[in-house]
C-alpha cells in the first residue's frame, strides 16, 4: 500500500510543480515618461497574462502607486502603497482595470487581460466611466482594450 500511495503522491506533486513552473511573472513599470506609452504611465500598459501569473509593480519614477478599478467576478481588489514594488497573483479569468491613485486624472491607468474577456462588456463601460473623468491620456484604455483578445 505504501509504494503506490508514494507513487500517486509523486505523481500529484509534479503535477503542481509543472502548473507552478509554468506561471509567469509580469513586469510593469509606474513611470513619469515612458517611450512607448507616453506621460505617467504604466509600461506596457496592457498585459495578456494566464491564470496564475504574477504581475510585478515597479517604480521607475516616485510618486506613484496601483490599485484596482475593476476585476472580474471572484477575483481579489488590491491596493498598493505609494513607491513600492507591488505583486498581484492573478487567478481568475477576465479583464482587469487599474489605476494610479495621484494620476488617475492623468489617465495613469493600465489593462490585464487574464485568459478569456468574459467581463468584456462591464470592462468597456467602467473604462468608457474612467476616460471620461481623465484630464489627459482620454484614449488611453481605448488603445488597451484594442489589444483584448477574446
Amino acid at each position: 500500500m505504501y509504494p503506490i500511495t508514494n507513487q500517486i503522491f509523486t505523481a500529484l506533486s509534479l503535477v503542481l510543480c509543472t502548473a507552478t513552473v509554468n506561471a509567469a511573472e509580469i513586469h510593469v513599470n509606474l513611470i513619469d515618461k515612458s517611450e512607448t506609452e507616453g506621460m505617467l504611465a504604466f509600461e506596457p500598459g496592457f498585459v495578456k497574462a494566464e491564470i496564475n501569473d504574477t504581475i510585478v509593480f515597479t517604480n521607475v519614477s516616485v510618486g506613484h502607486n496601483t490599485h484596482s478599478l475593476l476585476v472580474p467576478a471572484g477575483a481579489q481588489h488590491w491596493q498598493s502603497s505609494f513607491d513600492k514594488e507591488f505583486q498581484v497573483k492573478l487567478t481568475t479569468e477576465g479583464i482587469y482595470l487599474y489605476a494610479c491613485d495621484a494620476h488617475k486624472r492623468m489617465g495613469m491607468v493600465g489593462v490585464v487581460q487574464v485568459g478569456k474577456a468574459i467581463n468584456l462588456d462591464e470592462a468597456r463601460k467602467k473604462a468608457s466611466e474612467e476616460s471620461a473623468t481623465m484630464l489627459m491620456n482620454k484614449d488611453r484604455l481605448t488603445k488597451a482594450f484594442d489589444k483584448v483578445q477574446n
